[in-house]
């Protein structure tokens, strides 16, 4: 877990870029193709103010492009209006 604590509506997240994932019927694909602008990650820690049902440990998926630099060593901090689904 992240030792970061994130304020307001942020989140901090972990985000495995690239790497290929098979389906179990053979089809090969990029689990995080960032050229699409949108990627999966795992939430480390979530600020007290989001109001959305999301918790540690859940994935969500979210628009990269609205991270604008807000990365702070391996993890990214990702606002809560940039969250487009979560899977827990």
């Amino acid at each position: 877990m992240s030792s970061l604590k994130p304020i307001g509506k942020w989140i901090v997240v972990t985000t495995d870029i690239g790497g290929q994932k098979t389906t179990e019927a053979g089809i090969i694909y990029d689990d995080n193709d960032v050229s699409s602008g949108h990627v999966w990650s795992t939430v480390e820690s979530v600020g007290p103010d989001v109001k959305e049902d999301i918790r540690d440990g859940d994935k969500i998926y979210w628009d990269i492009r609205t991270a604008k630099g807000n990365h702070h060593s391996s993890y990214d901090i990702v606002h809560e209006d940039s969250v487009l689904a979560t899977d827990r």
